[in-house]
């Protein structure tokens, strides 16, 4: 894919998260992880995004769908701080500023190598180049690309997802995105880090 129409892909998503607000916003995700299943990441995510309310969708549009991930586990914090556990993690917030839950800020943040994946079986394609990523790097595409294409209209949050891992992405050959997270890489040039299929 010529290196314009990556550069439209991510003016598309700068426009989305700019527009119609003077200012950004300052609100932040968080997600609490047992463990790593991407599938199940996935998949909440899609619900999270979709339980949210106008103004809290806005705002956290606004920060750029802004989330921190952690490691722990979801049965132990408050169920007043808890808006969602789904597929062994928890989703807390939109928190705006500072704020946190006092528990939260006992756990640790997600860090690590990132371990080889397996290809999901069924679902529609969601591709996602994986050379050069961290575990926290792999997490933040997989949960952006997810919750921003829901919260766009152009993913329904029921709808399974079949994770496709390549170390990295030839757009050319995936087809038409329908939602796709472009952005530079280390050298600069910009690289597609997903790719969400428009059909199965």
């Amino acid at each position: 894919m010529l290196t314009r129409e990556l550069g439209d892909l991510l003016a598309d998503r700068v426009d989305w998260v700019t527009g119609g607000a003077p200012e950004p916003a300052d609100t932040t995700v968080l997600v609490v992880l047992r463990g790593l299943d991407p599938a199940g990441l996935a998949a909440g995510a899609a619900r999270f995004a979709a339980g949210l309310g106008t103004g809290e969708a806005r705002r956290w549009r606004r920060s750029w769908t802004r989330t921190v991930f952690l490691f722990g586990d979801p049965v132990n914090l408050r169920p007043g701080d808890v808006r969602l556990i789904a597929g062994g993690a928890a989703w807390l917030g939109p928190f705006t500023g500072a704020h946190r839950p006092g528990p939260v800020r006992l756990l640790r943040p997600v860090t690590g190598r990132l371990p080889e994946l397996p290809d999901g079986a069924t679902g529609r394609p969601l591709w996602i180049a994986t050379a050069g990523l961290s575990l926290v790097d792999y997490l933040v595409h997989l949960h952006h690309t997810v919750a921003e294409a829901v919260l766009l209209g152009r993913l329904d949050p029921d709808e399974p997802l079949r994770l496709l891992h390549r170390p990295a992405l030839d757009p050319a050959g995936l087809g038409a995105a329908a939602y796709a997270r472009v952005l530079p890489g280390p050298g600069g040039a910009l690289r597609p880090y997903t790719w969400l299929s428009e059909t199965s």
